[in-house]
């Protein structure tokens, strides 16, 4: 049976009491009420546009003023929006958006720029059926349930425990329906990492009985394809697996007689094509079919979302991967690998391990990466690789805390034919264990992330965003970083990063007499470095941006995501930030001393901490200080009372600190938003050195 629902509180109700206790539950003693807190986005809702529509969506923000709106940037082509300025500042925005038909479905982040700042990340589904919006009034059961067409899609949210949101259909004899949740998938870059909620869906007939239920199958959002037998009607209802309940986060319910993509294979494809693959779900044909709105021009090396067309219509998007190499098929025999190529496979059994034979000569290096669950894959990949007695003799389970793909790099220490293997961690199988398989040679090559994704900048200040590299394959070089598509008055201190350094400072500064303003903004990576052969060539990357997590009990984490915004923005805390001095030769052995004053606006007279670097409960996030230079805290001066405003830091240069080229560094003034959140803002540069002998 489907428990009681409580009486419900409108979640906007209840978006407007959090923001309220949250901000009073995080204050500390001496902070003021005035501070500038960039927008902290919640969610949106409705949480899913119709392609093709122009809609009005409402924005959420936490503890943070989302009014007099510059821009609403989107990742991606074909969407247009602006937010609606409303008098009074509230925790809320009304954004009209308006979708192209030809707008890439599927999930899309977006950036809001206002007076206040820049956003964190917001994210909404694209997608091409009619949006239904869950009714306010109870809905709990058969006798209330809310009356919804089989080919829409529901936006609604479970702002109560105990909550059951029910939605009655009708169908005919036979009919097969899919029911798929996209509500989960939202949380993970999300800056406010609380109040999650665990859907899971059931299908009842009329009498309540309970014909099938999911919990997690797209990682936490529930999916289920029924086929009726008998015409009538048929509810399906949605609720927290806990009966918990979130205040903001909105979920999606898809409900579908057409085409429904869980899984497809193969995984990678060529640019060129064709692009046919075989699916899994609801109302998907048997044979092969062709891919849709995957462009011409999609570049090697890349995640697409795709569509498939049928006499139902066009399926849900589920992304496929455009690959560069060689592409071969899974084999019965697995046949010797001709790296470097990328490998389609299938965990199709329980227990299966799918193994690849391949050739190195001593000294030859190799990486092998996993793409599955990144493609939407249920596969948990583990990698390793065998020698030729069947040791295992390198492995990975997890290439990082945001995938559970693989990813290992080995060199061969004889000449041999070793074996790469592939397998499920949890030793499952079946139609949607798919994968691709990478294999490449080691060559010198770098990766690189950005903390953080998002500067509101106030004519004449600086904000600094952190760099961080990690050297592969024995590159030593010097790497620059060069900004695209910077708002017009935003310029970004030059930053080369020599071979001994791998953390580094992009620091940007606005204008005096810049107007408001905001984009989306690339940082590019490039490197050169000659091949065995004495050929130069150059790595280019894009820099992965890295969002902030706002995490239980107060920590700090980070996860990647699309964007990064610039936004030229009035509203400020701190009006200037003088240092002295701004050019520092550094000498091993000495202790050098920065003062720095700073000046208040006129309605902040709170705390103030000061930093050369990067960190959060005394992890560093970002280090732009120069191996052998450490920062003292005996004798500085970091912390700020309401009434002061000096300060001191302390830099130490090690006795046996090496040589060093000319870098920036900068003095962070960090304004606390709450326990957890800072606002920092950046002095003008401060360049450093140890010159050779």
């Amino acid at each position: 049976m489907v428990a009681t629902q409580h009486q419900r509180i409108s979640f906007q109700s209840l978006v407007k009491l959090s923001s309220i206790f949250g901000l009073l539950a995080f204050l500390v003693p001496g902070m003021a009420l005035s501070q500038t807190s960039f927008p902290q986005i919640t969610h949106v809702y409705p949480a899913v546009i119709e392609r093709g529509k122009t809609s009005e969506i409402t924005l959420f923000c936490e503890t943070s003023n989302p009014s007099n709106p510059i821009a609403v940037l989107f990742a991606g082509t074909g969407i247009k929006a602006e937010g609606i300025p409303e008098k009074g500042k509230t925790t809320e925005l009304k954004i009209k958006v308006t979708v192209d038909k030809t707008a890439s479905p599927g999930m899309r982040e977006f950036r809001l720029a206002c007076a206040s700042g820049a956003s964190t990340v917001g994210q909404i589904l694209i997608a091409d059926l009619p949006v239904v919006l869950e009714k306010t009034t109870l809905h709990a059961d058969f006798a209330t349930a809310q009356p919804i067409n089989i080919g829409s899609i529901v936006s609604g949210m479970i702002s109560a425990k105990e909550q059951v949101d029910a939605y009655k259909f009708t169908v005919k004899a036979g009919q097969t329906i899919s029911f798929g949740v996209v509500s989960h998938r939202f949380f993970y870059k999300r800056h406010s990492q609380f109040l999650a909620i665990d859907p899971m869906i059931s299908i009842h007939d009329s009498t309540g009985r309970e014909l099938a239920a999911n919990d997690d199958f797209h990682f936490a959002d529930p999916c289920v394809t029924y086929r009726f037998a008998s015409p009538g009607e048929y509810m399906v209802v949605v609720r927290d697996v806990d009966y918990a309940a979130s205040i903001n986060m909105p979920y999606n319910l898809v409900i579908t007689g057409g085409p429904y993509v869980t899984w497809c294979y193969p995984l990678a494809h060529s640019p060129t094509g064709p692009l046919q693959v075989k699916v899994g779900g609801g109302n998907v044909p048997e044979t092969q079919v062709a891919l849709e709105g995957i462009p011409n021009t999609s570049a090697p090396t890349s995640t697409l979302n795709a569509v498939i067309k049928t006499d139902g219509g066009l399926s849900n998007p589920f992304p496929v991967y455009i690959s560069g190499l060689k592409i071969f098929e899974e084999s019965a025999t697995n046949s010797d690998a001709l790296f470097p190529c990328t490998i389609n496979g299938r965990i199709l059994k329980p227990g299966e391990t799918d193994t690849f034979p391949i050739k190195l000569k001593k000294g030859e290096s190799i990486i092998a990466e996993i793409r599955a669950r990144r493609l939407g894959s249920e596969l948990d990949s583990f990698l390793s690789i065998t020698n030729d007695k069947d040791k295992i003799i390198a492995s990975n389970d997890d290439q990082s805390n945001a995938t559970k793909d693989s990813y290992l790099t080995y060199t061969a220490t004889a000449d041999g034919i070793f074996k790469i293997q592939v397998r499920d961690l949890l030793n499952r199988g079946g139609l949607g264990f798919n994968y691709l398989l990478n294999i490449t040679h080691e060559e010198p090559d770098f990766i690189v992330n950005c903390d953080d994704d998002k500067a509101g900048i106030a004519p004449g200040m600086a904000a600094a965003w952190y760099v961080r590299v990690k050297r592969t394959g024995g590159f030593t070089g010097p790497i620059t970083f060069h900004p695209e598509n910077l708002p017009s008055g935003i310029t970004m201190v030059p930053l080369t990063l020599p071979e001994t350094q791998n953390d580094g400072l992009l620091l940007f500064q606005c204008a005096k007499d810049a107007k408001a303003g905001a984009s989306l903004v690339n940082i590019i990576a490039k490197a050169k470095y000659k091949d065995k052969e004495g050929k130069e060539k150059e790595i280019i990357k894009k820099v992965g941006p890295l969002t902030e997590l706002k995490m239980p009990g107060g920590g700090r984490s980070t996860w990647p995501v699309e964007t990064q915004m610039i936004a030229i923005t009035p509203e400020k805390d701190i009006v200037q930030i003088k240092v002295s001095p701004e050019k520092i030769v550094l000498e091993p052995g000495k202790t050098i001393t920065i003062d720095v004053e700073i000046v208040r606006a006129e309605n902040y007279k709170g705390r103030v901490s000061l930093d050369v670097r990067h960190q959060h409960l005394n992890q560093i996030f970002g280090n732009p200080l120069p191996p052998g230079v450490t920062m003292l805290d005996t004798g500085a001066k970091t912390a700020l009372s309401e009434k002061e405003t000096k300060g001191k830091i302390l830099l130490k240069v090690a006795p046996d600190a090496k040589p060093f080229a000319e870098v920036p560094i900068c003095v962070l003034a960090n304004v606390s938003l709450n326990f957890t959140v800072k606002r920092g803002y950046a002095s003008n540069p401060i360049m450093v050195n140890i010159p050779g002998k």
